[in-house]
């Protein structure tokens, strides 16, 4: 019985902070959005357990919303570090990767590190993220001469929903 409660409370630990959970993109901005997106285990000490994309970046057109539920994005490459000493490209594909995988249940989205576009000139460039990721702190909302950029998550019985969003 005791094992038992401890497999459950672990599970239920784990699936708390999984990054299984939508995140959602809105820019509502008459500029294009680029950006790297980065997800980390909050608990892991040395700040080493991180899933950053590394190619290509997202681009997420003026006036559109886009919304991914795990790192399966079609064409991305993610640099994967689960050690002080290493860092592994792995596809978006990757079973580690997938809704369950050991990455992705130990993982939620933390920080976007962004760029504006207008007509392919760079305009403005900053990362925004969750305010408890301390291992590369920014802020959860940065004003631009282009607009506001805001992270913020909506916690629910299903999990956690984090959204950018510009404007």
């Amino acid at each position: 019985m005791k094992k038992l409660l401890t497999i459950l409370g672990l599970l239920s630990l784990s699936s708390a902070y999984a990054q299984g959970g939508p995140l959602v993109i809105n820019n509502y901005t008459s500029a294009d959005f680029h950006t790297r997106i980065t997800a980390a285990n909050l608990f892991t000490p040395g700040c080493y357990f991180y899933v950053t994309l590394e190619n290509p970046e997202l681009i997420i057109p003026s006036g559109t919303s886009v919304s991914y539920n795990s790192y399966n994005i079609p064409g991305t490459t993610w640099k994967v570090s689960t050690s002080p000493t290493t860092a592994n490209p792995r596809p978006g594909s990757h079973p580690s990767l997938m809704l369950g995988g050991a990455i992705s249940l130990h993982t939620q989205w933390v920080m976007s590190q962004f760029q504006f576009y207008q007509s392919g000139t760079p305009l403005y460039s900053g990362s925004v993220g969750d305010i408890s990721y301390t291992c590369d702190p920014v802020p959860n909302v940065v004003q631009t001469p282009v607009g506001t950029v805001e992270w913020f998550t909506i916690t629910t019985g299903g999990g956690i929903s984090t959204y950018v969003q510009m404007y």
